[in-house]
């Protein structure tokens, strides 16, 4: 019984988010050549199956802005928006947008909720009106790359979800 070649797509889909997770886990970084032949692919299968501009692709051009918008002001670092925009290029719709937003909400409170565990309120506190009055409330890039985290996987696993669930 030959094998259906959707399935064959799933599995490397599935294989490439584990990938990128681990090796952001790893090093830190996540190279180019993991993120860009899935912008070509992708752009490559629209091409064959005929572009036409619709409410799907407006979306996933406000969802690449944002992406961009968030590494810009270093909330998130390049390589995590890179593998953003390449999930989001694969599943450019609200129903993946849902899986994404639940599932980080699912996934970053506990982490948030334990980075703030040790300290006092008044540390928390002072820092943010410190933030305030120097007018230094964004992060900056150095800050990024001294206390930055490394959560490609909180973008890999609803993509993962939703791979395996709804696509």
């Amino acid at each position: 019984m030959p094998i259906d070649p959707f399935v064959l797509v799933k599995i490397a889909v599935v294989a490439w988010m584990v990938t990128v997770a681990v090796m952001d886990h790893w090093s830190g970084r996540i190279p180019n050549w993991m993120t860009a032949p899935v912008f070509l692919g992708v752009g490559l299968f629209r091409i064959y199956q005929g572009f036409t501009v619709s409410p799907t692709y407006f979306l996933l051009l406000v969802a690449w802005a944002g992406i961009f918008v968030l590494w810009m002001l270093h909330f998130i670092g390049g390589g995590d928006a890179k593998f953003l925009m390449g999930i989001y290029a694969l599943f450019p719709n609200m129903e993946f947008t849902t899986v994404l937003a639940l599932i980080l909400l699912l996934t970053t409170v506990p982490l948030f909720i334990m980075e703030m565990r040790g300290r006092r309120a008044g540390e928390v506190r002072d820092s943010a009106y410190r933030r305030v009055v120097t007018g230094q409330v964004l992060p900056t890039e150095s800050e990024l790359h001294e206390r930055g985290r490394r959560y490609a996987w909180t973008f890999a696993l609803p993509g993962i979800i939703y791979t395996l669930i709804y696509w």
